[in-house]
């Protein structure tokens, strides 16, 4: 196996597009295709119109805020990081800033990028970008009408051990708090805050 990571060009030839479907969250586009092998088939690709940010806030003492709610599409409850999409348009810093205040009351002093992810790359071209949070303030939350929100804090070796069982499982907390916790270990936060989210579990 060769030890470069070459890339190779696009296989696939598009015939012509159509849009079955759009509303004002999606788009999906049906490709008239031929495949990689050479065969005539159909593409459908999903395409959400804003990108999925979250933001992950840290408090000096390693503890993190989470919020609870019932997810439609799943049909069950999930305990996530503040989270919600960018309009078109729209720095996702701005939308980070938003979402953590509209779903905990919290503000940030300071925002770390440290996450950009594909979301399921063979169904859609949703993209995310992830944020830590630090210099935390309280506030009043403000939720949207959709959404009925349980506020929690909880130290972070808690919510990691929660992602690594699988009982927290929404990709973007999974991939920040796995990302938090690489950083913690690799010296890329400052050495106080990596103790207080490596050290004691539980309030």
């Amino acid at each position: 196996m060769s030890d470069t990571w070459e890339e190779d060009g696009d296989p696939w030839t598009v015939e012509s597009v159509t849009r079955p479907f759009e509303n004002d969250w999606m788009v999906i586009d049906r490709y008239a295709v031929i495949h990689p092998g050479g065969a005539p088939g159909t593409y459908s690709v999903m395409r959400p119109r804003r990108l999925a940010v979250g933001v992950l806030p840290i408090e000096p003492d390693g503890f993190v805020h989470l919020v609870g709610q019932w997810r439609f599409p799943l049909g069950r409850y999930s305990w996530e990081m503040p989270e919600g999409g960018a309009e078109p348009g729209e720095p996702p810093l701005d939308c980070a800033r938003r979402e953590l205040e509209e779903e905990t009351g919290l503000r940030a002093g300071s925002f770390e990028l440290v996450l950009e992810m594909d979301m399921s790359n063979s169904l859609t071209d949703e993209r995310a970008v992830i944020y830590l949070a630090t210099d935390l303030t309280a506030g009043a939350a403000q939720p949207e009408a959709t959404e009925v929100l349980r506020h929690r804090r909880a130290h972070f070796q808690d919510v990691l051990a929660r992602v690594v069982d699988g009982r927290i499982r929404d990709s973007l907390t999974v991939a920040a708090v796995l990302r938090a916790h690489h950083m913690a270990v690799t010296g890329a936060l400052p050495q106080a805050l990596a103790e207080a989210m490596l050290g004691r579990k539980g309030e």
